[in-house]
C-alpha cells in the first residue's frame, strides 16, 4: 500500500498534535493533578468528538449494543495512555515520553500485525523491522546517555 501526500500530511499533523497533547496534558497535570487532568482531557475530547459525530458522522451509534465487549476497551486503553503521559512528562520530558511510547507502539504493533490479530491478514515481521526496532532502542539509549 502506498502512502499518498494527503495521508502523509494527515498522519504528520496527528503526530504533531500528539506531541502538543502530551505537553499540554503534562502541564495541566502539574496544575490540577494527574487523574484530574486525564479526566479533563477526555471530557473536552468527548465533547469535541460528539460535535464532530453530529456534524460528520455517517454510522449508527446505536449499533454499539451489538459489538463484542473487547471492542469497547479502547477508551480504557486511551485513558492508560493519557494518564501515563500526564504522570511521566514532568519526570522525563515530552521527548522521552514520546520516544518510549513510539518504541512500545511499534514493537507491539509489529507483533499484532505479524499474527493478523485485528485484521485477519498477517503482515510478517522481517529482519528489516527487527533492525529498525533495534535502531530505535539504540536511539533511546543515546537519547538518555549522559
Amino acid at each position: 500500500m502506498k502512502m499518498n501526500t494527503e495521508i502523509f500530511l494527515l498522519l504528520a499533523l496527528a503526530g504533531i498534535a500528539v506531541a502538543f497533547q502530551t505537553g499540554v496534558n503534562g502541564a495541566l497535570g502539574r496544575q490540577i493533578g494527574t487523574i484530574e487532568a486525564s479526566f479533563t482531557s477526555f471530557a473536552v475530547g468527548t465533547i469535541f468528538i460528539f460535535i464532530a459525530m453530529m456534524v460528520f458522522g455517517k454510522g449508527n451509534i446505536f449499533l454499539i449494543k451489538n459489538v463484542p465487549w473487547w471492542q469497547l476497551t479502547g477508551g480504557i486503553l486511551g485513558a492508560v495512555y493519557v494518564m501515563t503521559s500526564v504522570l511521566m512528562v514532568p519526570r522525563i520530558g515530552i521527548g522521552g515520553v514520546l520516544m518510549l511510547l513510539i518504541i512500545a507502539q511499534l514493537s507491539t504493533s509489529a507483533v499484532i500485525d505479524h499474527f493478523g490479530i485485528f485484521t485477519g491478514t498477517p503482515i510478517p515481521i522481517n529482519w528489516k523491522k527487527i533492525l529498525a526496532l533495534g535502531m530505535m532502542f539504540s536511539a533511546l539509549w543515546l537519547f538518555y546517555k549522559k
